[in-house]
């Protein structure tokens, strides 16, 4: 917390005394306390190549609680049991939030986004990691952003997110997001982006939570027969959660975040252990494909491919390495978007 921060929390605090709302002052000295009691620890986890963050879920949750309170010693009759709930989903907001139906995603016609079911804001993109000349688990091992693994087949998508008021700035946001991690994978594996109405396709699944039997996340992460949510940041996984396949469902929800681990281990370490149990995909045709792509980054696209045809809304292409593949004019697009 930086100390604009801080001295607005010492405001609040103050302005809430001035007007009688001393619940809601003391919850705001005692963050600016607790802020305080943090700095010294953040440094040295700074140090150290860790981070210290403040728990903010906790604090809203306790704000809103606060005004219940508040609400309820003026005497109202909805306004209490209302903040009081909102307080309650936001304190256990992981546990509950993936239970609701705000995760739903639907495709986007003629392209490779996804968007919210229930925000307009809030568009995704996902991309099969297709595995390269290096073992799948050293090929990604920098990589960042959020992973969904299939350890039953090997199969592992990208799922890039983000927000934005309208379908071209989305694509914009997600497709320089997947520029850069190909950019960082280069050479090593392939980043294949996926027509909308396929990337729903994949996660049409209800997914059930499960609780790791064992805080050793590296070694329990071989006996998961589902699917792995991993945050990675930097080769890291931040945060991670695993699920069990309970069949097919009638909406698309990707895998939403996990709990944020408190030693990340390394995602070289997390996918070589599931490569004990699974074993990864071969390099295939696009494979060889996105190869072409990536080594004539920055070739005019005449030079690139030998042929483009299409028909209705697939296009077959060869590469210069000879081989023929058919994809969507969109995956098309996002693909010279993604390694020019």
């Amino acid at each position: 917390m930086g100390w604009l921060g801080r001295l607005l929390a010492g405001f609040l605090g103050l302005a809430s005394f001035g007007i009688g709302l001393w619940p809601v002052g003391i919850l705001f000295f005692l963050y600016l306390l607790i802020s305080f009691r943090h700095r010294g620890s953040t440094k040295a986890g700074a140090r150290s190549g860790g981070s210290v963050r403040f728990p903010w879920r906790y604090f809203v949750g306790l704000l809103f609680f606060a005004f219940s309170a508040v609400a309820l010693a003026s005497g109202g009759s909805y306004s209490p049991i209302a903040l009081f709930i909102i307080g309650a989903l936001v304190l256990s907001w992981p546990k509950v939030g993936p239970a609701l139906p705000f995760a739903q995603v639907v495709p986007i016609d003629n392209s490779v986004l996804l968007r919210s079911k229930y925000s307009p804001l809030a568009w995704h993109a996902v991309a099969e990691l297709k595995p390269g000349p290096e073992p799948f688990p050293r090929a990604l091992s920098s990589i960042s952003g959020r992973l969904a693994v299939f350890t039953d087949t090997g199969k592992t998508y990208l799922i890039a997110s983000c927000f934005a008021l309208g379908r071209k700035e989305a694509e914009s946001r997600l497709l320089f997001h997947l520029r850069s991690q190909a950019i960082g994978t280069r050479g090593r594996a392939y980043l294949l982006p996926l027509d909308a109405g396929a990337a729903a396709s994949i996660f049409r699944l209800k997914l059930t939570r499960l609780k790791p039997a064992s805080a050793d996340l590296v070694e329990y992460s071989s006996r998961v027969s589902g699917v792995l949510s991993l945050d990675c940041v930097m080769g890291r996984v931040a945060r991670a959660q695993f699920y069990e396949i309970d069949g097919p469902a009638s909406s698309a929800r990707p895998p939403s975040r996990g709990s944020e681990l408190d030693s990340p281990p390394l995602l070289w370490e997390v996918l070589d252990f599931v490569g004990k149990r699974t074993r990864w995909p071969d390099p295939d045709t696009l494979s060889n494909l996105l190869d072409s792509l990536a080594v004539t980054r920055g070739v005019p696209l005449a030079e690139r491919f030998r042929m483009l045809e299409g028909s209705g809304n697939n296009v077959t292409i060869q590469s210069l390495g000879g081989a023929e593949v058919s994809v969507s004019r969109p995956q098309l697009r996002a693909m010279v978007s993604i390694y020019s």
